[in-house]
């Protein structure tokens, strides 16, 4: 039989305030100030932007690495053809309007991250199962030469990183092995050396996880890092995470989120903005085009994608002359199709 101490006994002669302080019982209404407004909705921009149809792609990919250059769009690697593993290196060239086949990456895989220093293209691991089984093989590119070197090995092989390049230094975040990840690493071209830095983490004891993220958009404005969107583990648990790492101050900070959360977007900075289209989620491929002014912490609507995709890594897409290239991708969830539509967003 449970006896009740006097201390849990109710105080009979006490009338309970509608509202009550854990510990302070001075609090009886609900304090002011203290959470933050919902969030507004996100209005249309003034300028939406427009979609502009290009020439198609000789060879319908997705899940490839797609940069920009020396003025030029390349897609390499990724699903095509029947096959998750391709070593196709397509090239756009967008003063003839023509595409061409040029020397194929030396090691055909999926969810390849490419950035670019001093004209050369560097690729960073990715997977040799679809989505899985990711590989440690790394290799630059001379466009000029049109060859293909190996560079040293991932120090932690994975898939769907995202690179950026930084004052001739590429930041390799998040990615994923069997799980979504929260690694950062630093490499030099100039010494072929891997450092290692703190993993993608917030500063407060609420935010210890906040990083481990894959198939996310990554912008470089003013010297800093935009990681914007992306998934934990799979795309049933998407995220409109929005974290900006400084490198003078080696550390991460929070801004307002992605307002559709959605994982395998495309993402670019033009016209002083961030837009962030396309992407999947279970049962959907997002046409959503978002925009975000750094400078007034602000996201805004955009003209949609005509053709919705997702699956594209490395920069995920290519900024030539105001245009931002979408090369390929996949017109439905997972990655049973591939696409060669190729269109470009313009904010002129």
């Amino acid at each position: 039989m449970m006896i009740e101490s006097e201390k849990d006994m109710p105080d009979t002669d006490y009338e309970d305030p509608l509202f009550c302080g854990l510990f302070d019982r001075t609090i009886t209404s609900i304090p002011q100030n203290v959470s933050k407004p919902a969030a507004a909705a996100i209005p249309a921009a003034a300028n939406p932007g427009r979609w502009i149809e290009m020439p198609r792609m000789p060879i319908p990919t997705a899940e490839s690495g797609v940069i920009e250059c020396s003025g030029k769009l390349h897609v390499i690697g990724g699903y095509a053809r029947q096959n998750v593993n391709s070593a196709f290196h397509q090239v756009y060239d967008p003063a003839s309007g023509a595409w061409e086949l040029k020397a194929p990456i030396p090691f055909a895989c999926n969810h390849l991250s490419l950035a670019v220093v001093g004209g050369r293209i560097y690729s960073f691991g990715g997977f040799i199962e679809q989505n899985r089984c990711p590989h440690s093989k790394c290799f630059v590119y001379d466009a000029d030469a049109d060859v293909w070197e190996s560079l040293p090995n991932l120090v932690r092989p994975r898939g769907a990183i995202s690179a950026v390049a930084i004052d001739g230094l590429i930041h390799l975040v998040g990615g994923r092995d069997v799980r979504s990840l929260d690694w950062h690493e630093v490499f030099d071209p100039r010494t072929g050396k891997y450092r290692i830095l703190e993993g993608m983490r917030g500063s407060t004891p609420t935010q210890p996880f906040a990083g481990q993220r894959c198939h996310m958009g990554v912008v470089v404005v003013d010297g800093q890092i935009h990681a914007v969107g992306g998934r934990k583990d799979s795309y049933d648990f998407n995220t409109g995470l929005h974290a900006v790492y400084s490198p003078k101050a080696d550390s991460w900070s929070f801004r307002r989120p992605l307002p559709t959360p959605r994982s395998g977007v495309c993402s670019a900075y033009v016209g002083g903005k961030i837009v962030v289209f396309g992407g999947e989620a279970p049962g959907l491929v997002f046409a959503a085009n978002e925009g975000y002014d750094p400078t007034t912490d602000q996201w805004e609507t955009l003209a949609p994608m005509p053709v919705p995709r997702h699956g594209l890594h490395g920069a995920t897409t290519a900024v030539i002359d105001g245009k931002v290239h979408v090369p390929g991708g996949a017109p439905i969830t997972g990655g049973s199709v591939q696409s060669a539509y190729h269109d470009a967003f313009t904010l002129d």
